[in-house]
């Protein structure tokens, strides 16, 4: 695989914007420089390095910083600041492909024109100032007290979203041919070399072999996104299946089974996966790739190492039957930047949520037992580190068993829109909490009073116990379909909380709650058992009209009644 020429100026900021949305607001204009290193008050050149943090007519409001490059080191995050890592994935930061803005906690104001020029990389092309946006990451060149100039240089190239600067070499090529492979043993102990890679169209089928791979990857972002360094790799519309064989890593960065690209696909039967490193996932798929596996048996130690995966522009993993167990910190048993779907399979994260979706990407689960013990069961955000497109996360649970050994909520939704689907299926957690919708002030995810959860859960021929926490930023409508609820909803009063009741489903109350909308298919209000707690609506709100603004006593001595 030959590395990609640079490409023209218009089509280097599109996949700029693609691998620096973390820095943009949008993906129509402009990247960063990754060789800026720039101070963030240069005292000889008056200039200043920051984040846009406001902008109020022609005054902007900069968090001013360092412009750091580099790739990762082992633990799976970037170089530069330390956020958070988002689980299963690279950390949830700011910045991009190699680069990363590190704020240094002051700030500056600075005045413009609106006819101010903005350079780009020193081209002839140039946006206006009042072009930029809130989030965007500038250096800003001032004379005395006006700017002399702003220039956001084009981000070097890295390839057109589908391959990185690496080229993908591997011990053993399928390069645009057609081949069958029986009883190998394929090894690479090279840093960023793949033991095996099928690309360019090529097509294999590897029967009765054992994938071994050591060699650490020299950028963690390439191997996440593109699959330098994994052990087995198929890339540019290749088709590999692979038949009753073993695949062993121990390298930081080193997948086990990597798909990239459109129209690339991944077949895998009674597979053995074991990875040591860290950011080695089991089963990964990026950039529309696909993998479609039975009866796999995923084994993963290291941090950041989600045996089910996807990441950067999506990609697709289905899996029916095994079973999948992580060891590391930040490692789900399934991790979804893309669509993953998942039946017949068990699987135990040790540190870590059963099951995370990031973004506008789904998983869909049947039957299943999954086991995790990291904060929260199951996670629904948005890290705006530019690895998901923002959206709805989309969650659909059926027939299974979900269980979780933290103190924190089963569900937890933050700075994202996000929908539940789940029927018959047992949750076990002692925290108390079913449900938490709410903003999130050290994660750094999302934009601090606006980074709230939206949650639409539906339930059906189901049993809930817990409570629904939902704090001021969020929302959250839970509609039971034959279902039994048992718990208190918002009772801090700080949410948008909303109930609909089928006629066939029961509410057993165990603290005084408070509702924004309720709905209730038997206006007898008989299936709400209130166990002597005040239920309180909204009697402003159109939807409650039925209601009347009246009290009315519920089963177990308690009260519906309006907010006071």
């Amino acid at each position: 695989m030959t590395a990609k020429k640079k490409p023209a100026l218009t089509a280097l900021l599109l996949a700029g914007c693609l691998i620096l949305s973390a820095f943009l607001s949008g993906c129509s204009k402009k990247a960063i420089d990754t060789n800026s290193s720039a101070n963030s008050e240069s005292s000889a050149g008056e200039t200043y390095t920051g984040k846009i943090k406001e902008i109020q007519g022609s005054t902007i409001t900069l968090a001013l910083g360092t412009l750091q490059s580099g790739a990762g080191g082992p633990s799976g995050t970037k170089s530069g600041s330390t956020p958070p890592a988002a689980p299963g994935g690279t950390s949830g930061s700011e910045g991009g492909f190699g680069a990363q803005f590190q704020a240094n906690g002051s700030t500056k104001t600075i005045s413009f024109s609106s006819s101010t020029a903005i350079t780009i990389s020193g081209s002839a092309f140039s946006l206006m100032a009042n072009e930029l946006a809130v989030g965007d990451v500038v250096a800003v060149t001032m004379d005395s007290t006006t700017i002399s100039a702003v220039s956001i240089q084009v981000f070097a190239a890295q390839g057109d979203g589908t391959s990185g600067s690496i080229a993908l070499t591997a011990t053993k090529e399928i390069n645009g041919t057609t081949s069958t492979l029986n009883n190998q043993k394929l090894v690479s102990a090279q840093s960023n070399q793949n033991s095996l890679l099928v690309t360019n169209g090529g097509s294999l089928v590897l029967n009765d072999s054992e994938v071994t791979k050591s060699g650490d990857t020299t950028s963690e972002d390439e191997s996440n996104f593109f699959g330098l360094n994994a052990a087995v790799a198929a890339a540019s519309a290749s088709t590999l299946t692979i038949n009753s064989s073993s695949i062993t890593t121990s390298a930081e960065g080193a997948n086990a089974v990597f798909a990239t690209g459109e129209n690339t696909v991944v077949r895998a039967a009674d597979l053995v996966i074991h990875t040591a490193g860290n950011s080695s996932r089991g089963l990964d798929a990026t950039y529309g790739g696909s993998i479609i596996a039975q009866n796999v048996t995923v084994t993963t130690t290291g941090a950041h190492c989600a045996a089910l995966a996807t990441d950067r522009g999506g990609g697709t993993v289905s899996v029916e039957g095994g079973t999948l167990d992580t060891s590391g910190d930040g490692s789900p048993c399934i991790y979804s930047t893309g669509s993953i779907s998942a039946s017949s399979v068990t699987g135990t994260a040790g540190d870590s949520q059963c099951m995370v979706i990031e973004g506008k990407n789904s998983i869909t689960l049947d039957g299943s037992t999954l086991t995790g013990s990291g904060k929260n069961g199951v996670m629904l955000y948005q890290s705006t580190s530019g690895d998901a497109a923002e959206g709805t996360s989309v969650l659909t649970v059926s027939d299974s068993t979900l269980t979780t050994k933290s103190t924190g909520a089963m569900f937890y939704i933050t700075n994202t829109d996000a929908k539940i689907q789940i029927s018959d299926t047992k949750l076990s957690f002692s925290s108390g909490t079913l449900v938490e919708a709410a903003g999130n002030s050290t994660n750094n995810w999302g934009t601090p009073g606006s980074n709230g959860g939206k949650l639409i859960m539906n339930a059906s021929k189901q049993t809930l116990a817990g409570n629904i926490v939902c704090d001021s930023i969020s929302t959250v409508f839970l509609a039971l379909q034959s279902s039994t609820l048992s718990g208190a909803i918002d009772k801090e009063n700080q949410g948008t909380v909303s109930l609909a009741l089928d006629a066939d489903s029961t509410w057993t109350v165990t603290g005084n709650s408070y509702l924004t909308e309720l709905t209730d298919n038997d206006q007898t209000l008989a299936n709400i058992r209130s166990n002597g707690f005040t239920v309180s609506y909204d009697s402003a709100n159109a939807s409650n009209s039925w209601l009347a603004g009246k009290t009315y006593s519920l089963t177990g001595g308690g009260t519906l009644r309006p907010m006071q």
